[in-house]
């Protein structure tokens, strides 16, 4: 069989075809048979030609050595990622693989996954068109500590992007006071202020006028909005003083799969206080 032309994509692109076709394998699988579903996906998704004539039907498409060992050296990252182990129930070594525990309860999300960096980031950017630099390099950051195991480093800049789009919405709901005096006294309140007492003073002000949000905000507001938001600052918190805390990688994948929905409702309230002053 004709193998087909080089992929020839970064790295993280290519990483989310494999763990794309591991979806597909199920939780065991061989190296060839995963290279070969690698390639179908790569002439279904037009990223090489299809090298076979147009009515010759294919069910896999091998790949070329380059593009093999590039897909080798993923494997070993999902190892030390954790994600997948060598062999499987009958066999016990190479070429033969499987799916851990934890890579099967992370490719089991119907949403791509903080080990698929690639996804990942594509899908915040397609929630929040809009998303501040600062908080996508910080997530960024997080994402790809992540999936080396430098946990902490990885709830740090979790923290730090977390922390970036409060900052965005108290600013938002600051300048957006119709009372220019109250305007003042909350700002008066805030400045300088280290980021919990900040969110405390919105959260004050919000308790006046959270009954004029809309349901969908107001229903999230507690659940997502402060709950989230205290969960990413007490593991941060933990993670930045010598507390000798481990971060449990568990936790963490729970904490980057959390924080888009938290930052899309962020920006829907920030959309919500530029359409409507108070």
């Amino acid at each position: 069989m004709t193998s087909i032309p080089l992929i020839e994509i970064p790295y993280e692109e290519l990483k989310s075809l494999v763990i794309t076709s591991i979806k597909k394998q199920g939780n065991s699988f061989q190296f060839s048979n995963l290279c070969n579903s690698i390639g179908a996906i790569a002439v279904e998704k037009e990223i090489v030609q299809n090298p076979h004539e147009p009515n010759f039907q294919a069910i896999y498409f091998p790949l070329q050595k380059r593009d093999e060992n590039r897909v080798r050296e993923i494997l070993w990252d999902l190892i030390i990622e954790r994600v997948i182990t060598i062999g499987d129930y009958q066999n016990d070594s190479w070429p033969h693989l499987s799916l851990t525990d934890y890579g099967q309860r992370v490719l089991d999300s119907e949403e791509p996954v903080p080990n698929d960096p690639s996804e990942y980031l594509k899908r915040i950017k397609k929630e929040i068109p809009e998303l501040d630099n600062i908080i996508e390099t910080y997530l960024a950051e997080s994402v790809r500590t992540y999936n080396i195991n430098q946990l902490l480093s990885a709830t740090i800049t979790l923290g730090c992007a977390s922390e970036k789009a409060l900052l965005l919405l108290i600013d938002t709901f600051r300048d957006t006071f119709e009372d220019t005096v109250k305007q003042e006294r909350f700002r008066k309140k805030i400045e300088g202020k280290f980021i919990k007492t900040q969110f405390d003073e919105l959260n004050k002000e919000l308790q006046f006028i959270k009954g004029s949000l809309p349901y969908e905000l107001k229903d999230n507001y507690t659940n997502t909005l402060i709950g989230i938001f205290e969960m990413i600052r007490s593991n941060r918190n933990q993670a930045g003083h010598p507390t000798g805390k481990k971060i449990d990688k568990d936790t963490l994948f729970a904490n980057l799969q959390v924080f888009i929905p938290y930052c899309k409702l962020i920006y829907n309230l920030k959309g919500y206080f530029n359409d409507h002053k108070h």
